[in-house]
């Protein structure tokens, strides 16, 4: 018994004696070998240098594990640029990369993405899980507009991964800058709920400058059309998204059980858009579609069973004539395609904050022009709790209904100017609201059975917030650019 005790012993102080491993490395030769002997808690240094056509596949032969993940960092933060047609491949368990810059006179080809999490080729058990890119940039690294080089900045593949305090500005190529893309076993088949999960965190990254003349230039889309009933359960908060041109979705979602919250977003020409999906939830996000464009939109809502609540609205101009709104909930199409549009029944639209937009704020019943498909009105849509001050223009109203097919239920509203013959909406008096540093604070009529349906839908997150949570917008909530991105570069 003593002698297995005094075994444990040195076996115990063996093990918290032991240190990790540190290697430094500059060229693919040497890091491929490193990746041979690396195990947990193991940091490989790249040595600060430009580097260009160069191919890392972080995959090393054995993983990381939760307590002792294997680090890639740059020796100096922001001081190893790779360029040309340079990629990254990250593929297995418990990987952390950090530090890495991919930045101009990129020549990558056609569905080559910058970072992959996945391994390089056909490998068994590529994708990545449990893994992490952090203080990374990628900047102005893409083909001319006009190039028919469709890429990704990211393409994040795997379960469990997450990707923190990065930039990504300067895309002008065809892709989205970021896309969760969920793993398809053979024998899947479009539009059912055989993919697996994904559990992937995005927060606190800075979205920049972007641009594409065509569909295709999101700056994050969670899914596609053919895994669209997938459980995604991904979480994308406290990211920060400015300039984005031309394209109409800055965040296309398209899958199941996502949470959009507390982002801010400067100044974009698209909107926050449940694309497909179910049971989604967007709430906390600050939206100003401020610009010299005439492009912003909001929030818009497709399919069923969604929920946007607590959102601040301002400056939103796409009312002007590009039928974009501040908060908009669309028809569906008759016998809808996976790729068409589904009824936004059962939408919850309550407490959001609508100020200074071109109008109407919330409008119910949008059908998209460009499909001559029979429409199906949304049912059984609420409509509560929200408030819109100062409504531009003489004729804008507070709410318009463009499907008279549609059912709804719209109570405990308010609005300052404007039209509207809603029984649901109530002018609201100088003395219920007040502007405290630029933002207005709102006291909204509290609707309990509507705060008792928003909690029950969280409660598949294990989310529960209090009232004040879901009726009243915090400024806090609002990013400013140095909370964001790489630590290296001063937004």
């Amino acid at each position: 018994m003593k002698k297995s005790i005094f075994i444990a012993l040195l076996f115990f102080v063996f093990t918290v004696q032991v240190e990790a491993a540190e290697y430094l490395v500059g060229s693919i030769n040497e890091f491929e070998t490193i990746l041979t002997k690396v195990t947990p808690g193991d940091i490989i240094i790249w040595k600060n240098g430009s580097y260009k056509d160069i191919k890392i596949d972080f995959s090393p032969i054995n993983s990381g594990t939760k307590e002792n993940p294997i680090l890639l960092k740059a020796q100096t933060a922001g001081k190893v640029l790779f360029s040309g047609n340079s990629q990254l491949y990250i593929g297995g368990d418990y990987l952390v990369v950090e530090g890495l810059l991919f930045k101009g006179n990129c020549t990558l080809n056609n569905s080559e993405n910058v970072i992959d999490f996945k391994s390089k080729g056909k490998k068994i058990n590529s994708e990545a899980n449990h893994c992490r890119i952090t203080n990374c940039a990628i900047i102005n690294y893409s083909q001319t507009e006009e190039s028919e080089i469709r890429n990704y900045y990211v393409n994040l593949i795997g379960t469990y991964n997450e990707l923190d305090n990065c930039t990504f500005t300067g895309k002008i190529n065809g892709g989205p800058t970021l896309v969760v893309e969920y793993k398809q076993e053979k024998g899947y088949v479009p539009g059912s709920d055989g993919s697996p999960s994904s559990f992937h965190h995005i927060h606190h990254n800075y979205f920049g400058y972007r641009t594409f003349s065509s569909n295709g230039g999101e700056q994050i889309r969670v899914g596609t059309s053919t895994t669209s009933f997938t459980h995604g359960f991904n979480l994308v908060e406290y990211n920060y998204f400015e300039d984005e041109r031309i394209e109409a979705e800055i965040i296309s979602n398209k899958s199941w059980d996502n949470i959009y919250r507390f982002n801010t977003f400067i100044g974009n020409d698209g909107a926050m858009v449940i694309r497909h999906g179910q049971k989604c939830f967007v709430y906390g996000n600050y939206i100003n579609g401020k610009s010299s464009r005439n492009r912003s939109g909001g929030i818009r809502i497709i399919n069923p069973n969604n929920t946007a609540f607590n959102n601040y609205i301002e400056e939103i101009e796409g009312g002007k004539g590009n039928s974009k709104f501040p908060i908009s909930i669309m028809d569906g199409l008759l016998d809808s395609p996976l790729n068409g549009y589904y009824p936004a029944d059962n939408a919850i639209v309550a407490y959001n904050v609508v100020v200074n937009s071109y109008g109407p704020a919330i409008k119910l019943g949008i059908a998209n022009k460009d499909l001559k498909k029979p429409t199906i009105a949304p049912k059984n849509v609420v409509v509560a709790g929200n408030t819109i001050i100062n409504s531009i223009g003489e004729n804008d109203s507070p709410f318009e209904l463009t499907d008279n097919k549609s059912t709804f239920e719209i109570k405990d509203n308010f609005f300052t100017n404007g039209n509207s013959k809603e029984p649901g909406f109530s002018f609201l008096k100088s003395k219920e609201f007040s502007l405290q540093n630029g933002f207005y604070k709102v006291k909204p009529q509290v609707n309990q059975k509507v705060l008792e349906d928003i909690n029950n839908r969280l409660s598949i997150h294990n989310i529960k917030l209090s009232d004040a949570e879901i009726t009243e917008f915090n400024p806090n909530w609002i990013l400013k650019k140095k909370d964001v991105g790489v630590s290296w570069i001063k937004q």
